[in-house]
Formats: C-alpha cells, sequence, structure tokens
C-alpha cells in the first residue's frame, strides 16, 4: 500500500502557490487598467508630448469634457485598448525624435456616431444626430443621415470641432 505521508503539506503547499499566482494576476490586472487610464488623461500626454498645443485648443473648444479616447478611439473595450497598445508606436517615436512635422489624427467617425446617437450614457446631453432636427433640446438644427449611412464623414463638416485650429495653422 501507498504511503499517505506528506499528502496534506503538499495540498497546502499547491493552494500557496495558486493563491500566490492569483494575487500576482489581480494585482497586475488592477495596475494596467489603471496605468492605462492614468496614460490617457490630457495632463500625462502633454508632459513630454507633442500634442501639447492641441491640447490647448481642445480645452477650449465644445468637446473639453469629453475624453480624449472617447474620440481617439474606437467605441467600446476593444477600442480602447487597441488604441493603448498602438500608442507604443508614438512612444517610439518621441523617444528616438522622428515625430513627424505634422500630427495626423485619423478620425474614428463610429466614436462620433457612438455618442451622438444617444448610445454613450456618459452624454446625456450630446446632440443625438438620430432625432430629427428641431424636435428636442438635443436635437440638431440640420439632418445628418448622410453621416448615419456612413456616406459622408462628420470631419467634412465639423472638421475642428474637436480641436480649434492651432495658432498659426
Amino acid at each position: 500500500m501507498a504511503s499517505n505521508e506528506g499528502q496534506p503539506a503538499k495540498a497546502n503547499r499547491t493552494r500557496k502557490i495558486v493563491l500566490t499566482i492569483l494575487i500576482v494576476v489581480v494585482v497586475l490586472v488592477v495596475g494596467a487598467y489603471a496605468g492605462m487610464h492614468y496614460t490617457s488623461r490630457p495632463q500625462f500626454c502633454t508632459s513630454c508630448h507633442e500634442i501639447a498645443p492641441r491640447v490647448a485648443t481642445w480645452e477650449k473648444g465644445p468637446h473639453k469634457d469629453v475624453e480624449c479616447l472617447s474620440c481617439h478611439a474606437a467605441p467600446g473595450n476593444l477600442g480602447y485598448i487597441v488604441r493603448k497598445v498602438s500608442s507604443y508606436k508614438e512612444l517610439y517615436l518621441h523617444f528616438t525624435n522622428q515625430v513627424p512635422a505634422k500630427l495626423e489624427w485619423t478620425p474614428h467617425i463610429d466614436a462620433c456616431l457612438y455618442c451622438h446617437s444617444g448610445k454613450d450614457s456618459a452624454y446625456p446631453n450630446a446632440k443625438n444626430i438620430t432625432l430629427a432636427p428641431g424636435s428636442g433640446p438635443t436635437a440638431p438644427p440640420i439632418s445628418h443621415q448622410p453621416m448615419i449611412e456612413g456616406q459622408t464623414s462628420c470631419i467634412s463638416c465639423h472638421p475642428n470641432i474637436g480641436h480649434a485650429p492651432a495658432a498659426g495653422s
């Protein structure tokens, strides 16, 4: 017959290892989550980034209360994570002094539509382009059906809505 000596000690050791791994995973996940949000603040970006003039214009515009990644990332958690991962390219360009002379923004029209169709509960007072023109306080003054149908881009009519043109541009 096999001996059962050492079994309780082995089970106890396995539990300690599993608990330690679980704690490490939780700390890493919470740390990553907090770090992603901390590094998404405009104050963090402007501390060493070339976008300081653009942030200054954002602070004076109608979207000054909208978080940066609400516009600069595709809607949802996956869009947020993809944008945060892609920011490593920007860090590389910054620290290797390869930043382009003119910074270009690729708009996420889905983000515009997400907020301005009433889907984003964080901004309940945003104009809702799905409402009939003039039908209420959040309804736009004109029809936005071409944007809803994807026939035109929001920035074709609203090129500086998130950021006013920088001085001298």
